[in-house]
């Protein structure tokens, strides 16, 4: 069957729509908001016309080499290009400032590689005795693995842990808008249908992380490389891998593991991985400023968790993580009928699967390090130049996440707090990830509590997570009391200002929602109280430490000093950054007059020539590009442009702004 499976892969009734699917995975990697749920969203209406093993190929090969092309918005601009990506931000985007691009990304590509040759080989024998391992986590268990992936993100994100995990909860609160898991009830949405879903994950995520990069770069009127410079460092990314070819192993090793919990992996395996080098490799206090090993650790994790999400998806039928909800459709239009068949009937299916996985890997990895040294010299690129292109970009895909306008007003709004929480030194991939989760947690604090009741937690699998939970904390306190560092002296007021205007928000969803049926407030309230504490509690520590004679005596009692550690944070100027944030507003004006294309090319025309009048041909010339890249998407994704006021009026074709 093994042999079998892998003679049929290079057939050509497969290995071109592998290779097709590859391309497509590849592209979509690239563009952040985008990945392999998007790809194989795009194939499902077409995939049960195709032949079984065509539209395998197809699928595989959408979904695999995501995880490996995201890395490369990851590194260059700051920006997740999946959930995946977001701990590779932590250290691959400083590499890119200090003109290590190339090195960061070739490394990445080569982690990504082995970790998915590693989970497509585990995949490979692991597919009978996978089962009881499995079947332990229970929801219970999966309930308290979150918990702990969501403690780890709060606390490796922020210079400050206690503001880091606050912002995981700031996330889990927001993710609790919206129609109640259980119930239905609306809440905190103000009557609106818009909210009745809650905020649209792609329009938050450009919000938090794009937008806030962009005005840095604006901000710095320069190139992401600072002083345009770009050192080769190509095969240096290589050699890191070799280098570090344990931690590889060992993050690949988690991956595969975390990825076979249904609906966990593709969340949280990157932090788990970041958390564990983070705790056992040399020096780790240089991970976050620009350390390989911080983008070596999630990558090899981010990739071989594909082999095993495919685990349960394979076996049971239960999907392994998002994208595989969509996968098992694509496979049961197509016939092919998840579960105990796939190790027995259909085994030579499963292992068409298990070679179609590895070689779009390496096909994926292959391209992508070939492209590395190109792709970085983005990090060249003026800043008038970049940032009108990328918020174009970002308006456009920012739309198509609902094709609702008030997307844009949702965008404006978490590109500002995005930008203060950057200013201020609170984390926003802790805020975006405890976003994500907040509807699965909520459901499985439920379900545990149905199954089990609260002796759910003296569950044998329960107590080892619990265990490795105050682990974790007692690391990170050690760490964070022995970590050198003086906090900013910068904008102290103004943070502390912030702290209590950001505890509104918890406050105003308590007294939203305390009518509505217990099954539907529980949960948020619990989450809103618990914020308020540590908003409180980081409130009276910035207090304090703007007072000298209290400073003193914070830094006499040692778990004061250790929570109150770089407790003040500051990235350049706030009144700076929002005066450069006024260009979204600006741009949105001129979407709703003009239409988005024209509004586009004006936008990038202005930027251009604002800086220098000689280039009017290159300002032509990139208008050009991006309107072809945007009718290209358009028409090969079904996407549309938001329609202006003026371009209706005088009936202009939709390319122009006009209604559709």
């Amino acid at each position: 069957m093994f042999i079998a499976a892998l003679i049929e892969l290079f057939q050509p009734s497969h290995f071109p729509y592998l290779m097709l699917g590859t391309l497509l995975g590849l592209t979509l990697g690239i563009l952040p908001g985008l990945g392999g749920t998007s790809g194989l969203a795009i194939l499902l209406p077409f995939v049960y016309t195709f032949e079984p093993g065509v539209a395998l190929a197809m699928m595989i090969g959408a979904l695999a080499p995501t995880t490996t092309s995201d890395t490369f918005p990851a590194v260059l601009l700051g920006i997740p290009g999946t959930a995946g990506s977001q701990a590779t931000v932590l250290d691959g985007h400083p590499m890119a400032k200090r003109g290590e691009a190339a090195r960061a990304l070739s490394a990445a590509f080569l982690a990504s590689l082995t970790g998915g040759l590693f989970g497509a080989l585990i995949l490979s024998i692991s597919i009978v005795f996978a089962r009881p391992i499995i079947m332990a986590f229970g929801f219970g268990e999966q309930f308290l693995l979150i918990l702990l992936a969501l403690l780890m993100v709060g606390a490796l994100t922020g210079a400050n842990f206690l503001k880091g995990i606050a912002s995981c909860f700031v996330g889990l609160v927001i993710g609790t808008i919206g129609l109640a898991e259980i119930t239905g009830d609306p809440r905190f949405t103000f009557g609106t249908l818009y909210l009745r879903d809650g905020f649209p994950l792609i329009v938050m995520g450009l919000g938090l992380f794009a937008v806030p990069e962009i005005i840095g770069l604006l901000q710095s009127r320069s190139t992401i490389a600072e002083g345009g410079k770009l050192k080769i460092g190509w095969l240096d990314g290589l050699r890191d891998v070799k280098d570090n070819w344990f931690l590889v192993l060992r993050c690949s090793s988690l991956g595969v593991m975390v990825g076979a919990l249904p609906g966990l992996g593709g969340t949280v395996v990157d932090w788990i991985a970041y958390s564990h080098a983070k705790q056992t490799v040399k020096n780790p206090e240089k991970l976050g400023t620009g350390d390989i090993r911080g983008v070596i650790a999630p990558e090899s994790a981010n990739n071989a968790k594909e082999g095993g999400a495919l685990i349960p998806t394979i076996l049971f039928g239960i999907p392994g993580s998002g994208n595989k909800v969509l996968l098992l459709g694509g496979l049961i239009l197509v016939g092919i009928e998840p579960g105990i068949e796939m190790v027995t009937t259909q085994l030579d299916v499963t292992y068409l699967i298990i070679w179609s996985l590895a070689v779009a890997n390496v096909i994926g990895a292959g391209l992508c390090i070939f492209l590395a040294r190109p792709m970085a010299q983005l990090t060249r690129v003026p800043f008038y130049i970049l940032a009108p292109v990328l918020i174009a970009l970002i308006f456009f895909a920012t739309y198509n996440a609902s094709r609702d306008w008030i997307d844009f007003f949702s965008l404006m709004a978490f590109g500002a707090v995005g930008v203060v929480f950057k200013a201020f030194g609170w984390s926003r991939p802790a805020l975006l990830i405890g976003f994500f989760l907040a509807s699965k947690i909520e459901l499985l604090s439920y379900q545990a509590n149905a199954a089990y009741g609260w002796s759910f937690l003296t569950r044998t699998g329960s107590l080892i997570l619990i265990a490795l939970a105050l682990a974790t904390v007692v690391f990170l306190i050690r760490q964070k009391g022995s970590e050198v560092g003086e906090s900013s002296r910068r904008d102290q007021k103004g943070q502390l200002i912030f702290t209590g205007l950001l505890a509104l928000f918890p406050a105003a969803m308590i007294v939203a929602i305390s009518g509505l049926d217990p099954r539907a407030n529980v949960f948020p309230i619990a989450l809103s109280g618990a914020l308020l504490v540590m908003l409180f509690t980081i409130a009276v520590l910035q207090a304090m430490r703007l007072n000298p004679a209290s400073s003193a005596t914070v830094n006499r009692i040692a778990p004061l000093r250790i929570m109150s550690r770089n407790i003040f944070e500051n990235e350049g100027t706030l009144g700076d950054h929002l005066r450069a944030y006024l260009i979204l507003p600006v741009f949105f004006g001129l979407v709703m007059l003009l239409g988005f294309p024209i509004a586009a090319v004006a936008l990038i025309n202005g930027f251009v020539l604002m800086h220098d009048r000689s280039k009017y041909i290159v300002s032509l010339a990139i208008s050009a590009a991006v309107l072809i890249i945007l009718w290209t998407l358009s028409g090969a994704l079904t996407l549309q442009y938001p329609a202006g006021v003026i371009a209706n009026i005088i009936s202009l074709p939709w390319w122009l702004g006009g209604a559709y």
